[in-house]
């Protein structure tokens, strides 16, 4: 893709954030998106296939530095079990927060779980090694047993990923218009307890 077009999707991007930022996911279109840079929506889809492909995108980059900041402030606390709970209930708050601010709908979050994952294909492979990292230290310092921590760093990451979408179809299910993330956080925290338990070293 040369110079122009870059500077092209650059430009439908920032458009993205302010109409997103201003209706919120749900409400906001492609049209709307167009309409703000002068374009013509059959433009805009040469770029984007979709609103959700432009949403993902439009914001991924400060996904992933808010995440890392998060990391950040997680690791100024010493102890490796503490430490991974904490990055855990930071994110799912960040999360929290990102859906809540758009106003992304219980219907959105669930057909998109699949292109989200594919689009943060790399972060999540990143989450998953840095639960690796720390139980890796935790091994090191008499925290954890020996174990394979690759796996359990893997297993942590799919366990919130599978909690967090359980909700999803259950508040689906029951016609709810509203997630309960507190009930997320308590599942997930306490899943990965009952991981982190298991292979912590008894006093």
């Amino acid at each position: 893709m040369g110079k122009k077009a870059e500077a092209k999707k650059e430009l439908i991007l920032d458009a993205a954030k302010s109409v997103f930022g201003r209706l919120g996911y749900s409400k906001a279109t492609l049209d709307d998106i167009a309409h703000a840079i002068g374009l013509k929506k059959p433009t805009l889809y040469y770029y984007y296939k979709s609103k959700e492909v432009l949403f993902i995108e439009a914001f991924s980059q400060e996904w992933k530095e808010s995440l890392s900041n998060l990391k950040r402030i997680a690791e100024e606390e010493r102890n490796p079990h503490e430490r991974l709970l904490l990055y855990i209930r930071s994110s799912l708050r960040y999360y929290q927060k990102i859906v809540t601010q758009h106003t992304i709908s219980i219907k959105v979050l669930i057909e998109t779980r699949m292109l989200f994952q594919e689009l943060f294909r790399e972060s999540r492979a990143k989450e998953a090694n840095y639960y690796a990292t720390v139980v890796k230290e935790g091994v090191a310092n008499d925290t954890f047993i020996p174990c394979e921590a690759e796996r359990v760093g893997y297993s942590i990451m799919v366990v919130k990923d599978l909690i967090q979408f359980e909700e999803f179809q259950r508040a689906e299910f029951h016609q709810q218009d509203y997630i309960d993330f507190e009930k997320i956080e308590r599942d997930v925290l306490f899943t990965v307890n009952l991981i982190l338990n298991g292979i912590a070293i008894k006093a």
